[in-house]
């Protein structure tokens, strides 16, 4: 039997910053993050990093130390899970996208610089300081430019935990180091689009269904310069995938699923086909999750 659990959770509003650096080879990497397992979502799950948005991201006074602050009406919606971004990515992964008075991008110039820096962090994580305050104490100015609007996802509503994620991406910021914060997150790691993605084929990782998705589509591009330009222009329509379940399994529904539409009706199979194990070549269209890894799947019209 299929079903789907309805729960009327109200999505908290949340930011995630996909980090780009150019790889040793060709192409680029991208820095992953391995959630805690004992985590209350996606425990164990590799994700970029990322978190809620919470009051101190909206303070209008924020907005003294913040540098290109947009001009377009629509983009200043997204000023709070700009700044959250920022903040989030600083307390995940010790990257701090800012730029100090004379306009230059911050730097960690040698140890006692990094042990101050990596004090804030800690500082901040435990909720003892504030991103502004950390600002404020050194001359900083929030690098919003760096942040570009990637995808607009928002978690199924079967979920007893839901967000409004708002995804961007940034290149990585020369002379800082990426590090997992060893308390929300255990691990941390350069990997290419297309490796990850057959590292969680393999069971070697796995990768939270947005995660795996966005890896996905990031593979198509050869640089980093491709995937800011498709940023600029690229669909931000909200992504809200279905959730449901069958006999042990769960399985994720994308809206560009041939039966998205039917399921969202009701219209239940009595054993549902999920079609292929997608490849690299492929859209994934359904995620399913067994035994704690998240396979991707391909319907075709012809499956």
């Amino acid at each position: 039997m299929v079903y789907s659990i309805n729960m009327a959770v109200v999505p908290r509003d949340a930011s995630t910053v996909i980090v780009l650096k150019e790889a040793s080879t060709e192409g680029f990497e991208v820095f992953l993050l391995k959630r805690h397992e004992k985590s209350a979502f996606m425990g164990n799950n590799f994700v970029y990093p990322g978190g809620v948005v919470d009051k101190n991201d909206s303070d209008p006074e924020i907005l003294s130390f913040c540098d290109s602050i947009p001009s377009d009406e629509s983009q200043k919606e997204l000023l709070p899970f700009m700044i959250a971004g920022i903040r989030e990515l600083f307390e995940e992964s010790g990257l701090l996208l800012a730029y100090d008075k004379n306009g230059l991008s911050f730097t960690v110039c040698d140890e006692a610089r990094n042990e101050c820096i990596h004090q804030y962090r800690d500082l901040l994580n435990k909720r003892k300081i504030t991103l502004k305050e950390i600002l404020k104490k050194e001359g900083l100015f929030l690098a919003l430019n760096q942040l570009y609007h990637y995808a607009h996802w928002i978690t199924p509503e079967a979920r007893p935990m839901r967000f409004n994620t708002h995804f961007f991406v940034a290149r990585y910021p020369e002379g800082q180091e990426a590090s997992a914060d060893k308390t929300e997150t255990t691990e941390g790691v350069w990997m290419q689009p297309g490796q990850a993605l057959e590292q969680n084929l393999l069971t070697s990782l796995v990768l939270s269904p947005p995660t795996l998705k966005t890896l996905e589509d990031l593979s198509r591009f050869s640089t980093i310069e491709e995937v800011i330009s498709f940023s600029k222009t690229g669909d931000k329509t909200p992504i809200l995938p279905l959730l449901l379940s069958f006999s042990n399994d769960w399985f994720l529904i994308f809206p560009w699923d041939l039966e998205y539409d039917n399921f969202k009706n009701g219209e239940i199979p009595a054993s549902p086909d999920h079609g292929t194990i997608s490849t690299l070549a492929d859209n994934t269209t359904r995620i399913l999750t067994r035994d704690g890894c998240n396979i991707p799947y391909c319907k075709k019209p012809d499956s």
